[in-house]
């Protein structure tokens, strides 16, 4: 007995510790991760509207559904977008297929291939198998337990970036044909059905995908090869496909422009998909496609080239470090466009263009050999013809009209692309200004059309997308004298055929394929010489546009038509005898006979050395110049719903600025991870910012949609504009505010880990997508943070962990401005949307009013820097193009600044950006002096950005002037709190039973 009474003690006091414990870690933890928690488990804002707010409209904003309505919604727009944006790149002739056809599914990636989800959320249950079947085909049951519960079932991908960057495991391991063979009675039923091979790649946030596979297999064969290329065990996979099937379809499941040169190896392949991912219920389209259901009208947004490596970006692409003067590693890494401007199809068919015209030492450029689908590129179930073309002038905007009719026997869609060629001068010689031979100025997408209807498409676009910028002489923006070409085409290599076919040349002259030259308009402006004037001043904001990026050149030779063979980039560094763990470069070997990834080495001068190390935003203003005297909790009654829809300028705001205390400048600059906190003082509520932009992982209904990449395949403008709607609308049902997203990088290479997230390698089209996308989000009034601004075109070394300090990136401005920098500009200066707020009648009341706004106020800079300054606080970009230059007003955001030591709110500040994105205060590394004048002149200009974008947005919605926010605690703290009752009556009850065990113990001892 006695020995039960202890046991029962001490378990009892176990317990007590186990719980103390569990209430002190939750207590301790949750907080930690406050923000995140609160908007996954919500909370509540409530309006109360002052009297004679009656008859008043403040729902400003209007959801298009309701919760129980918007999931088909969601479920239609997704298998839309994908229906049309899955591109098929071959057919001949098998695909689509009758409704009763057998379907062998193989490779790992077939019972892998999955509607998308993040971080588990808003999956799609269907699978190929399901799918398929829904569509009326049947599926090889054998074949697909083989791989589902079978011994097929342990081979899969490695899950490549791991940890958002933390390591990587890009290992393949496909299922081996000897492992097929060996399962009795399989190959038995595969008879009479048709083989589908998905080929499949991961990527990731955080990692690049590896140039070499050095790190990821020991197969010597496989070593040499890139992750775009199928390995060993792929290749016998399908050689065996190939014997044992009279029709094999390809699925190409990546997120990058593959390397399929393969295919024509094997004479069986008959039709290849590209099937980049499908989102929730994507799935169902991919067997609409297969059916004819869906016609497939998606084009390609990245040229296929057959090696990768032929981009002249390649050469500058992977593990690039610097040392110092004593040949020691330091903490930052480097990569330099040394391409410029001649990214993708701009490389290409400009080479190619001088090819055939015997110019710019070209050489024995074989564009047949080298680009295998073009930028633009995709197949239909039908056909279409094209005539009647023509352009028209008004002013300074050209119309291009084209009859496009279906020739073909069943319905589709077609894309009607527009390119124009600028003249390349003696004068861009002389200074350097590079011209593609093609630049897509407009697109537009036909309507579904019948067997033998026809439609007049559109498309218009301005004079001003002609202006090359020129760094070297004007330093401005140019329009160059001569003759300039346009053409529609199907396909930028159409483009170039259709413009050298107007220029007289044929497939005697080494043309691929003949032009069409009906296709082909030109122009000659008014300018009898280089105009290096008319686009000197921007015409958005009427400010001097110049240089504001020689500091980000580094003295390299940039790649130029004038001498392609001469200037054609080289390695930005000599090789170390480091072996890269980033798996990214195949360099030599490494003793062992084996090829190894090597890290590439330079010194960094001692001048840019010291720039990495500060932190100078390159303001050329002495802060200690400045002499205001701070102004801090006027408490003059002016709220935030007050200045909903004056202007940014207007003198209201600084009476708002003035009711600000100390403590507010420093959360808001410091703290506004995933959240701007509520500023009772001016009224100002907390508002809810979510992640991703396949969309919302807190604050929207749950729904995940395909990636970024079929968005931009499909070609299709209104369609981007719907799904930002639909976002916005997701956003007003769940709680979201602001997006974290779109997404403006470029496709510089297949290579990236974010391609997925991104559009493409064209600025333009980037720009088009992502403008449409953030104006239909912004109509519903959320604040979109277009990102990562700007040059964040790879993930290695980005600088988002210890010992990382951001990669520093090497450019000439002609190339910034007109690749990297477009897609973000052509959003901010994206037509205005329409804003609606409540203002004063003047005689005492209030009226329903509104104005036009500009889509776009909030912008995420990114981990990188441009030459040696971060991004986030590099005030040329921030200040001197964004705000300056563009007109931008409204909030710049930092990237993730948990694991961005370098990012510092000082130089964010000084250089024009407002915000770090992080809720832990240990993160925050900075603290604002109240009595600073520097630090109070740039913090109340952060407010001032921060607060006007969030007074023009749905944060608003139920408010008047007059109005207050009441904000319930959040559901996160309830359940702490309930959870902490909890623990402190279990420990209660666990003490009272420990003394009375004592008592009775006690008691037994004195009776005795």
């Amino acid at each position: 007995m006695k020995v039960w009474r202890g046991l029962r003690t001490v378990i009892a006091s176990i317990l007590i510790l186990v719980t103390l414990g569990v209430a002190v870690g939750v207590n301790v933890l949750v907080p930690s991760f406050g923000v995140m928690v609160k908007n996954l488990l919500g909370y509540e804002v409530k309006v109360s509207a002052p009297a004679g707010a009656e008859g008043l409209d403040l729902n400003y904003n209007k959801a298009d559904y309701t919760k129980e309505t918007i999931k088909s919604a969601e479920q239609a727009l997704n298998g839309e977008i994908v229906g049309e944006g899955l591109v098929l790149l071959k057919n001949e002739g098998y695909m689509p297929y009758d409704r009763g056809t057998s379907f062998s599914f193989f490779g790992q990636g077939a019972a892998n291939l999955s509607g998308g989800s993040f971080l588990g959320l808003g999956g799609s249950s269907a699978t190929l198998k399901s799918s398929f079947e829904a569509e009326g085909f049947t599926v090889n049951d054998g074949l697909w337990k083989f791989y589902t519960e079978g011994k097929g079932k342990g081979y899969g991908l490695g899950p490549g970036s791991v940890g958002f960057g933390d390591a990587e495991d890009f290992s393949i391991n496909e299922c081996p044909v000897s492992v097929l063979q060996a399962e009795a009675g399989l190959e038995d039923t595969y008879a009479g059905s048709t083989a589908v091979f998905v080929w499949a790649r991961k990527a990731g946030e955080g990692r690049d995908l590896p140039r070499s596979m050095y790190n990821h297999t020991d197969v010597p064969e496989d070593q040499v090869k890139s992750y775009l290329e199928p390995n060993s065990t792929e290749l016998e996979l399908l050689d065996y496909l190939n014997e044992k099937f009279d029709d094999v379809v390809v699925l190409v499941n990546a997120t990058a422009a593959m390397e399929l040169g393969w295919v024509e190896d094997f004479e069986n392949i008959h039709a290849v998909l590209f099937v980049p991912s499908l989102g929730s219920n994507g799935m169902e389209a991919l067997a609409g496609i297969f059916s004819g259901a869906v016609n497939p009208s998606g084009k390609t947004v990245d040229t296929f080239a057959y090696d990768a490596m032929s981009a002249p970006a390649a050469q500058n692409y992977g593990d690039y470090q610097y040392v110092d003067g004593n040949g020691q590693f330091t903490k930052y890494n480097y990569v330099s466009y040394l391409e410029g401007i001649y990214v993708g199809y701009k490389y290409y068919e400009t080479r190619y263009e001088d090819a055939v015209l015997g110019q710019g030492n070209a050489g024995d450029y074989d564009y047949a050999d080298t680009v295998l689908y073009p930028f633009g590129y995709g197949l239909s179930y039908t056909s279409f013809g094209w005539e009647n073309y023509r352009t028209s002038w008004s002013g300074e905007r050209c119309t291009v009209t084209v009859d496009v009719t279906n020739t073909g026997s069943v319905a589709g869609k077609d894309v009607v692309q527009v390119y124009a060629q600028s003249p390349y001068t003696d004068y861009d010689r002389r200074n350097r200004v590079e011209k593609a031979a093609a630049a897509l100025v407009g697109y537009a997408k036909t309507g579904l059309l019948q067997p033998g209807e026809k439609q007049t498409v559109t498309v218009t676009f301005d004079q001003e997308q002609l202006k090359s910028y020129d760094y070297v002489g004007a330093k401005t923006y140019i329009l160059d004298a001569g003759e300039y070409y346009i053409t529609a085409a199907a396909d930028s290599h159409a483009a170039v055929n259709n413009i050298l076919a107007a220029k007289g040349k044929g497939v005697s002259d080494g043309m691929t394929a003949a032009g069409n030259a009906a296709l082909v308009s030109s122009f000659v402006p008014a300018n009898a010489d280089t105009d290096v004037s008319l686009y000197a001043v921007d015409s958005h904001s009427g400010t001097a546009v110049t240089n504001r990026f020689d500091f980000a050149d580094g003295g390299h030779t940039y790649l130029s038509r004038s001498d392609w063979q001469g200037t054609w980039p080289a390695h930005d560094g000599e090789v170390s005898d480091v072996i890269s763990t980033w798996g990214n470069e195949i360099n030599g070997t490494d003793g062992s006979g084996k090829s190894a990834s090597y890290v590439y080495i330079k010194t960094v001068s001692d001048e840019d050395l010291a720039q990495l190390d500060s932190n100078d935003s390159l303001n050329p203003t002495d802060p200690d110049t400045f002499t205001e005297t701070p102004v801090y909790r006027a408490q003059n009654g002016v709220q935030l719903i007050d200045l909903r829809g004056k202007d940014y300028d207007d003198p209201l705001w600084e009476d708002l600025l003035d009711n600000l205390s100390p403590a507010d400048y420093q959360k808001a600059i410091t703290l506004s991870g995933y959240e701007t906190s509520a500023i009772p003082a001016i009224g100002k509520p907390s508002a809810m910012d979510a992640d991703t932009a396949s969309g919302l992982i807190y604050g929207g209904t749950g729904a995940m949609y395909m990636g970024m990449l079929v968005l931009a395949q499909t070609w299709n403008p209104q369609l981007a504009e719907d799904y930002g709607v639909m976002i916005g609308n997701e956003a007003l049902l769940g709680g979201a505010d602001g997006w974290y997203a779109p997404s403006m990088n470029i496709h510089r290479l297949p290579f990236s880990g974010r391609n997925n997230e991104y559009y493409s390698e064209d600025g333009f089209l980037s720009g088009v997508v992502g403008a449409a996308s953030s104006r239909g989000a912004a109509s519903k009034g959320m604040y979109v943070f277009i990102k990562h601004f700007a040059l964040n075109d790879q993930e290695n070394h980005r600088g988002d962990r210890d010992g990382q300090f951001g990669v520093a990136t090497w450019s000439n401005e002609q190339a910034i401005r007109e690749v990297y920098l477009k897609p973000f500009e052509m959003c901010i200066k994206n037509d205005p949307i329409t804003l609606n707020y409540v203002k004063s009648d003047g005689s005492g009341g209030y009226v329903g009013a509104s104005r036009e706004m500009a889509p776009v106020n909030a912008i995420m800079t990114a981990f990188n820097r441009i030459g040696c300054t971060w991004t986030g606080g590099a005030y040329p970009l921030i200040t001197g193009v964004l705000r300056e230059e563009w007109g931008f007003r409204g909030f710049a955001l930092t990237d993730n600044a948990n694991t961005g030591l370098f990012m510092d709110a000082w130089q964010m500040i000084e250089a024009g950006a407002d915000a770090k994105l992080t809720a832990e205060k240990g993160s925050a590394r900075w603290t604002f002096d109240e009595n600073n004048p520097a630090h109070y002149h740039y913090g109340r200009q952060a407010m001032h950005n921060i607060l006007y974008t969030i007074a023009n947005s749905k944060v608003m919605n139920g408010a008047m002037p007059g109005s207050v926010f009441t904000e319930s605690m959040p559901n996160y703290q309830k359940i702490l709190i309930a959870m902490d009752v909890v623990a402190a009556l279990i420990v209660a009850a666990l003490a009272w039973f420990i003394v009375r065990g004592l008592r009775k113990k006690k008691k037994g001892a004195v009776q005795s």
